[in-house]
């Protein structure tokens, strides 16, 4: 049965709906993830549960358990992982049920905590994901090891190689998305505008969270979670990313320079924090 933990609060159509899962033999694990397992939920956040599998549960069989709970769902997205979305029946509250293999998370979590490859932009999310969840239910003990496995320090290749692959791409080389935003408003291209500067803010704020030693929470809420968690930041972050928002939805050009200035107070944060490096002059 699904664990009842002390001080979350669960809808009980959740938990009925999560008990029927655990009787499916190809289920070893579920965790409650997302706002709600770390307790900064607001009325707009919705249920995220994770289902640990050994194979693919079939889609009837999951309908079978959903429709009972459920006023509408969305069955078998597959936009990013596979995945049913939809709406409780008790309070409309939306819920959203991801499916995944044990083994392809482990392997995830090898590639970004044991072989410390980088991504550009959210590299430890997974690792985030997994260390924050909170199991409701362990058939055999798999998910506990999974998170005793990956309970270590972060490690100091991670974080050089998060800003390898990351610092360049601010302007330093040819890619980089400053060039690319350069171009955009030439064009008169406002759509790429917005884009380029999305990919921009992902990479900046991979290297924020990597210098914290911090796992990356996701896209939700960053400027919030850092003044929650005490960060050390460049100056003027907020400052320069709230200007860096507004010119790009205006496609005003001063975003290069407010870009400049975000780029610029974020070489003296890593000269202060002792990891500016040759390669990035």
């Amino acid at each position: 049965m699904v664990k009842k933990i002390n001080n979350l609060e669960m809808d009980n159509d959740i938990i009925k709906m999560l008990d029927e899962f655990t009787k499916i033999e190809t289920v070893e694990g579920i965790m409650l993830a997302g706002s709600r397992s770390v307790k900064t939920n607001d009325k707009f956040s919705d249920y995220d549960i994770y289902i640990y599998v050994d194979e693919e549960i079939p889609v009837t069989k999951r309908k079978g358990i959903i429709d009972k709970y459920c006023s509408y769902m969305e069955l078998n997205n597959h936009f990013w992982e596979i995945e049913d979305d939809g709406i409780l029946k008790s309070n409309d509250v939306p819920v959203e049920i991801i499916y995944r293999k044990l083994a392809w998370i482990n392997d995830s979590l090898s590639r970004t905590v044991v072989k410390c490859e980088a991504d550009t932009g959210y590299t430890t999310c997974f690792w985030c994901n997994i260390m924050s969840s909170i199991i409701l239910y362990d058939r055999a003990g798999k998910l506990n090891k999974l998170q005793d496995k990956y309970k270590v320090p972060y490690p100091i290749k991670l974080k050089e190689n998060i800003l390898k692959k990351n610092y360049p791409l601010l302007k330093q080389q040819m890619p980089a998305y400053y060039y690319q935003i350069e171009k955009a408003l030439k064009r008169n291209d406002f759509i790429s505008v917005n884009h380029r500067t999305a990919a921009l803010f992902a990479s900046y704020f991979d290297i924020i969270f990597a210098v914290n030693e911090m796992l990356h929470p996701g896209e939700k809420k960053l400027i919030k979670i850092i003044k929650d968690k005490g960060l050390n930041v460049p100056q003027d972050m907020e400052l320069n990313v709230n200007n860096i928002l507004r010119f790009s939805a205006e496609g005003d050009s001063k975003i290069l320079k407010e870009i400049d200035l975000l780029i610029n107070n974020l070489n003296v944060f890593l000269k202060k924090e002792g990891l500016w490096r040759e390669w990035m002059k």
